[in-house]
């Protein structure tokens, strides 16, 4: 009987983990990017050399205030980021329908920073989570959670007997299959506890995409016809009122707060709201303090209370980890990694142990296409866009979009090349191809830093270090199974 259960569980691992994994490596490859998404953005925006804790005056304030006015007499929704740590510049922003975009300003000066237009870290961010489809991605990935909880409970539950054995016993030098599958326990097992918690965490954020709490009834219901309400209208057409300053207001806001930092102001006609910073403690909230304008009166202070509340608020901190210091956020990338690479190393013996009987179908030959495009393909687009981010002149216009046009374009092409291979059964020669493009892009990173924004790698070198060093890093741990794919080749 326990066989029988071993067995079924291993028919789910594997093909639940398959038929998940492709996109799973995508979610969480650039879900472990997305912890340095600021860092990411400020290395593709070299212009901006504020440093860090650079004190925040009333001078950029005035500024940015002033700039605000204009744009809400001209009819635009704005808001404004206030300085942290990791993003030092006084941003106004607002919604283009695809990103947040707008000026930066140096918050010791008020001077705007002419910083060239970019997705920077926040594309990585979006693709994380939607798969660059909105809502339908959204929900998507939710159910790519819900699937890799499940591969993980079987993967448990056949393992559990030789666990310990098999995770003490690291043996790459054996046979390949049997090197691969310690590898994939060892890993897997080392960062279990983090996999499990960042999938949950994932799923209960934005589980009412798929478990919507509304009557089953009326979500096939024909939607209801709706005219818009008079009074909206009305209160669309009302002059935004001047802004008072802005400092004693945060000042006012910190205090009532219990001490927290303010994170950003949006702003409406007769009052603005400033929110508490998402780095002030692991309670994701989004408690504000209200004022009035012009007089800049305090109206009301919300909180969020509830053990519910709490919960959740505790799931979308750890799951975010905008609270982190950097010393944990590293441990959230590397550990991020290894969840990716347990996967991948999943979806690389799913196909070593079908080779032998299902190599020559077309099946198999798609599936394994699909592999190679996912587990390489993915980092080369990643490159490109970086690449293409310090090659594109910076004046350009419309360099964001090209920027996700080089991402995309690399990954059809990687994906085109996979499948060619494919055909003629010679899928060696396209893991050996887009191994070395990743060492060449990788490795050449920090070189094309250094030709393209030498002052911005003077100016910022821990962020230009990093993001490089990672850079050749990841040409480093290709070329080494490059040299393991020829080796067990000959």
């Amino acid at each position: 009987m326990r066989e029988t259960l071993r067995t079924r569980m291993g028919w789910l691992h594997g093909w639940a983990g398959f038929v998940a994994g492709l996109l799973a490596v995508c979610i969480f490859m650039t879900g472990s990017l997305s912890v340095f998404d600021t860092e990411i953005t400020r290395w593709m925006q070299p212009e901006n050399q504020v440093p860090a804790n650079a004190p925040l005056t009333d001078t950029a304030l005035n500024a940015a205030s002033s700039l605000i006015h204009d744009q809400q007499v001209r009819g635009a929704s704005v808001f404004l980021t206030l300085p942290s740590v990791r993003s030092p510049t006084l941003d106004v922003l607002h919604y283009d329908g695809r990103q947040f975009v707008g000026t930066l300003f140096d918050p010791r000066t008020g001077t705007p920073i002419p910083a060239r237009a970019t997705m920077g870290g926040t594309f990585f961010f979006s693709f994380h989570y939607t798969l660059l489809e909105g809502i339908t991605g959204t929900r998507i990935v939710n159910i790519i959670g819900v699937v890799l909880l499940v591969t993980i409970i079987s993967g448990i539950v056949i393992h559990i007997r030789a666990l310990v054995p098999d995770i003490v016993r690291l043996r790459l030098s054996a046979a390949r299959l049997r090197g691969w599958l310690d590898a994939h326990l060892l890993v897997g097992v080392l960062v279990l506890p983090f996999t499990i918690m960042i999938i949950y965490t994932g799923v209960l954020v934005n589980a009412g995409l798929i478990l919507p709490a509304t009557p089953l009834t009326s979500l096939f219901a024909p939607e209801k016809v709706r005219t818009p309400p008079t009074s909206g209208m009305k209160a669309a057409t009302v002059m935004p009122q001047p802004l008072p300053p802005l400092a004693p207001l945060l000042a006012t806001a910190r205090r009532d707060l219990q001490g927290r930092d303010a994170g950003f102001i949006l702003f409406s006609p007769d009052h603005l709201s400033i929110y508490a910073s998402d780095a002030s403690g692991p309670f994701l909230t989004r408690d504000h303090a209200d004022f009035s304008l012009p007089d800049g009166r305090l109206v009301g202070i919300t909180t969020t209370s509830g053990s519910v509340a709490h919960t959740m608020q505790v799931m979308h901190g750890l799951h975010y980890a905008r609270f982190a210091p950097l010393d944990l956020r590293w441990l959230y990338f590397v550990s991020g990694l290894c969840g990716t690479a347990t996967i991948a190393s999943g979806l690389v013996l799913f196909l070593m142990k079908r080779r032998s009987r299902s190599g020559h179908r077309i099946g198999f030959r798609v599936g394994e296409s699909l592999t190679v495009s996912t587990l390489t393909g993915l980092p080369i687009s990643i490159l490109a866009f970086l690449w293409c981010n310090h090659l594109l002149p910076a004046s350009m216009a419309g360099r964001d979009r090209l920027e996700i046009g080089c991402f995309l374009g690399a990954w059809i092409l990687c994906t085109g090349h996979a499948g060619l291979q494919s055909s003629g059964l010679r899928m060696n020669g396209a893991w050996r191809t887009q191994l070395c493009l990743i060492a060449l892009l990788g490795g050449g990173l920090p070189l094309l830093d250094i030709l393209t924004c030498p002052r911005a790698v003077y100016g910022l070198p821990a962020i230009h270090a990093a993001i490089d060093g990672i850079g050749m890093l990841a040409a480093a741990v290709v070329l080494y199974v490059r040299h393991r794919l020829e080796s067990d080749g000959k």
